[in-house]
């Protein structure tokens, strides 16, 4: 007797996160923009093996789905600062739940403690 099992079925939600938010560096400058906006060459000088180029990318690409915000001070000298909306805020359960699943360590609530 052969058993039926119903076919998997790939969520189009779960692909649309992991194809943005599964690309290198992408996670990473979520997670530091959940600390407090930041200017482009902090944002660089906290990850220094990403290249400019792709920060400026992936920079872009959150901004295109409405993840991070971009304010520019007109200066001089002219300055921008980029920040999570609040669709990017609400990233930060999704994070911390990552954060703890790979070991970070936790409070007593079972949230990551800060860096």
């Amino acid at each position: 007797m052969t058993e039926s099992r119903p076919p998997l079925r790939a969520c189009s939600y779960t692909e649309e996160v992991f194809g943005l938010l599964g690309k290198r560096w992408t996670g990473l400058l979520v997670d530091l923009l959940l600390q407090r906006p930041a200017r482009f060459n902090e944002l660089h000088a906290a990850l220094p093996a990403l290249s400019k180029r792709v920060l400026s990318e992936r920079l872009s690409e959150l901004q295109a789905i409405g993840v991070v915000e971009r304010d520019v001070d007109p200066g001089p000298p002219v300055t921008a600062t980029y920040r999570l909306s609040e669709r990017g805020r609400a990233l930060g359960p999704a994070m911390d739940a990552l954060r703890a699943w790979a070991g970070a360590p936790v409070d007593e609530h079972g949230r990551p403690a800060p860096p």
